[in-house]
């Protein structure tokens, strides 16, 4: 059985200044949660925070977001994101994302494509596998 992905977890509440002019989150605003909500979990879960990352050999880029949107977000709503490293295929790691209210309820649902760059050539290559391990609970012994 291949090991569990790592599962982030983050809260936030939506503020006024993520809102459109009908009173519910514009639509660049999920993008921006989504993408920090990946780091804090970078940070949380890998030790990776920004200095860390500022000295790693390869960079980290998130090459698409594919958002869903199902059910309307508005000012202070209380929602929760989590994630996972669905898979890896070449230089792409493929992330599930889902945002929640506090009783459940899919909010939307994010399928983000992050791509891992080497720093020397700034090129796109295959995510070693001791770097992509880090994304998968470590099997009991």
């Amino acid at each position: 059985m291949p090991p569990a992905p790592i599962v982030f977890k983050t809260s936030h509440r939506i503020r006024f200044s993520d809102l459109d002019l009908y009173g519910h989150m514009s639509t660049g605003r999920y993008g921006t949660y989504y993408v920090d909500h990946r780091m804090e979990g970078l940070r949380a879960h890998i030790g990776w925070d920004l200095k860390t990352l500022g000295d790693l050999p390869f960079m980290v880029w998130v090459r698409r977001l594919e958002i869903d949107f199902i059910r309307p977000v508005h000012a202070d709503h209380d929602v929760t994101i989590t994630s996972f490293v669905r898979d890896f295929h070449g230089p792409d790691a493929a992330i599930e994302c889902l945002m929640a209210d506090a009783t459940g309820k899919e909010l939307s649902r994010c399928l983000m494509t992050v791509a891992f760059v080497d720093k020397a050539t700034r090129r796109a290559k295959d995510w070693p596998p001791e770097v992509a391990a880090l994304f998968f609970e470590k099997p009991a012994s």
